[in-house]
This record gives C-alpha cells, sequence and structure tokens, in this order.
C-alpha cells in the first residue's frame, strides 16, 4: 500500500485513492450530538456501485441508493440497477452467447455529481458511499473526484431548501468485490443504524474491516473468465489453466483478498468446488468472524443453489452458530466478468473491530480529505 496524499476541495485528478473523505468546517457544536443544526436528528444515506452483491430486500429496507454501472452489448445498452428479475432475463439472454462482446461503464464524475446535488444533499446530512476495488473500476476514482464538487455546490442547494446545516460526505474503497464489497456495505449499515457513529469513526472502523474481508468465486464456465481477463490482464486463469480445466471439468476457487486474486482450490466440478468453499467458510465460522454475516451470490436463479444438500447442511451449520446468511442474484456486471452459474462468497474473518472512544454522531469539527495511493496492479476493469 502507497503512501497517503491529502486533497483540498479544490484539489483535481485522483489517481487510484483508497478512501476519500470530506467535510465541510463548522463554525459550533449542535447541542445534542445527534441532531444537526437545526435541531432535527442527523439522516445518514448509504450509496453503492451496483457490482455489490446484496439481497434486493435488504437494500430497499434500508433505502440504499445505487450507482448503475452500464453494459454495453452491441447496440444494445443494459443498466444494471440490482433488479433481480432484470438480472436473471439478462442472464438468458445475453451471456449464453459467448461470442457477444460486452464493455462496462461505471457511473460518470457528472452523474455522480447529479445524483448528489439533484437529491442527496437534500435528502440526508451525511452520505457514505461505498465503491468496488479501485483495482477493478473507476468508480471509486469518478465518486472521489465529483466528492469535490459536490461538497463545492452542495451549500447552495441546501439553503435554498431551508436547510443551513453542514453536508458530509465520505467515500470509501472497500478493496473487494461483489459479496465483499456486500458484506462490509451491511456492516457500515448495522453500526449506523445500531451505534450511530460519526462518520471518521466509521471510516475508521470499515477501512480496518476492509482488510478482514475475504472474499471466494466459482466459476461455472472459465471461458468468460478467461475471455475478459485476456482483454483486461487478468492472470488468475491462464491459457494453459483454461484449456486443462475446461477439458477436465476442474474449476477453481479463486480468493479474493486486500486487493488481490489467488486460486486457493480446484476440484473437479462445480459442487466439489462448492463443497470445499463451504468448508473453508465453516472453517472460518468456527475460528470466529468479525461480524456473523457470510454474504453469497449466484449468476442465475438462487434456488438452485439452494436445492443442494451441501448448501442445506451448512445453513444448518450457520444458524446453530448464529451466523446470517444472505444469498441473492449476482450482479450482471459481476456476470459478464464471470459467467452465468458463477457463485460467490464473503465473510469478514475475526477478530471483532473495537468502536472507536466517542465515537458517535457529532456533527461538528473539520475533517480532511485523505486518500492512499495503492501500487497494486489492475488485472480486469468493471
Amino acid at each position: 500500500m502507497g503512501k497517503a496524499v491529502v486533497y483540498s476541495a479544490t484539489g483535481t485528478g485522483i489517481p487510484k485513492p483508497e478512501a476519500a473523505c470530506l467535510a465541510p468546517a463548522s463554525a459550533g457544536v449542535p447541542s445534542d450530538p445527534s441532531r444537526n443544526w437545526e435541531g432535527f436528528p442527523v439522516r445518514t444515506g448509504v450509496v453503492i456501485d451496483s457490482a455489490c452483491d446484496l439481497p434486493q430486500s435488504y437494500l430497499q429496507q434500508h433505502n440504499i441508493h445505487i450507482m448503475p454501472i452500464s453494459l454495453h452489448f452491441g447496440y444494445d445498452t443494459f443498466k444494471d440497477v440490482r433488479d433481480p428479475d432484470a438480472t436473471q432475463a439478462f442472464y438468458r439472454r445475453y451471456l449464453s452467447e459467448k461470442t457477444l462482446d460486452a464493455e462496462t461503464a461505471p457511473f460518470s464524475v457528472e452523474q455522480i455529481k447529479q445524483l448528489f446535488l439533484d437529491e442527496l444533499v437534500l435528502k440526508y446530512d451525511r452520505v457514505l458511499v461505498i465503491t468496488i476495488s479501485h483495482a477493478r473500476s473507476q468508480i471509486f476514482a469518478n465518486a472521489s473526484e465529483a466528492s469535490f464538487a459536490i461538497l463545492k455546490q452542495y451549500r447552495e442547494k441546501r439553503q435554498q431548501a431551508g436547510l443551513n446545516s453542514p453536508f458530509y460526505l465520505t467515500v470509501l474503497d472497500s478493496q473487494t468485490l461483489f459479496t465483499g464489497e456486500g458484506v462490509l456495505v451491511h456492516e457500515a449499515v448495522r453500526l449506523l443504524e445500531g451505534h450511530n457513529l460519526a462518520i471518521g469513526a466509521l471510516r475508521t472502523v470499515i477501512e480496518q474491516l476492509s482488510q478482514q474481508v475475504h472474499a471466494y468465486l466459482i466459476p461455472e464456465d472459465l471461458f468468460y473468465l478467461r475471455y475478459r481477463g485476456s482483454k483486461k490482464g487478468e492472470k488468475t486463469i491462464g491459457l494453459f489453466g483454461y484449456h486443462f480445466g475446461s477439458l477436465l471439468d476442474i474449476k477453481p476457487v479463486i480468493g479474493f483478498h486486500r486487493g488481490e486474486s489467488a486460486v486457493v482450490h480446484k476440484d473437479r466440478g462445480f459442487d466439489r468446488a462448492l463443497t470445499k468453499l463451504l468448508e473453508l467458510a465453516q472453517q472460518a465460522i468456527a475460528a470466529g468472524l468479525a461480524t456473523p454475516v457470510i454474504n453469497m451470490s449466484y449468476a442465475g436463479n438462487p434456488e438452485v443453489v439452494r436445492r443442494k444438500r451441501i448448501f442445506t447442511d451448512f445453513e444448518r451449520y450457520a444458524q446453530a452458530h448464529g451466523v446470517e446468511l444472505m444469498l441473492s442474484v449476482m450482479s450482471t456486471t459481476a456476470g459478464i466478468n464471470v459467467g452465468p452459474g458463477a457463485f460467490a462468497l464473503a465473510y469478514i474473518a475475526g477478530p471483532p473491530v473495537a468502536l472507536p472512544a466517542a465515537a458517535t454522531v457529532s456533527g461538528n469539527g473539520r475533517e480532511a480529505s485523505l486518500a492512499t495511493i495503492d501500487d497494486s496492479p489492475t488485472d480486469w476493469s468493471i
């Protein structure tokens, strides 16, 4: 990990930062730290990109906003907004055609700026943005760059709406992807709703937990990962491994940790690889998780996974140990990279992270814009 770089609100380009946090200076302190200057409860919003795998019901329950990623297939464009029915229809229509060339386009700087200035700066007093790893997508850099313009222009928008309190915006790089990003968002939401953490304290906790996220992926068909990888520099599945694995039906279990990816296991057939991955998850549960949640996604109908005996056995084990399981339809953004039938799983390994002292909402003070440059190579991008 590279050195930290501090940006001011007038800064320009952001070269692959890991975390960016901006907040305006305050002239005073509210008498009640859980309320803003108008005396109303501090309103907090959470924003993710559509590569973040979480169940639709969870996103709706917690009112999580999505920055869509657009997928281009020839003359067709599909906007990934994490609608499970549309996603499954997408898998059936597009991903069965292996020769189809696909490109992705993350939310642009201008689109992010307009989302905030038109809606979020009025709806919330502070917003937390968590994105897929900057090594896999431009979305974090776009959100970080947009944050400077947002924090220079929000005041007029809020004053016109009769809001005179400051607006706080934090952009965090999850340093993981898909279900890994999802399990980190789940914990951020729990801390916000259960502990009402101040935005700076929350950033500290989530950054630490991001180092403990272990995410895994099993591709059903190596073609997709190899094809996307050959265009983006992905080295996990080499040419020989692709042909050999395809011939013998060998499925890799690919692990993602702290921005790096590696094959951690190989087995004959998808079910054997899935059995091994669920065994790894059981071992993590036995060793102790930082948060009692395991997040999973499947590139297709999740009932295909739920009906497997190995999965029902894993469900019983998790339930007996007080661990919540979440299973959702994998995003189309992930699907075009790993192919239909792929399975992803992630958890945050122990130990739990202690909450900082005096970590509740204060609504006051100045936070610097902080970014860390990570020089790790980019494999494939979203």
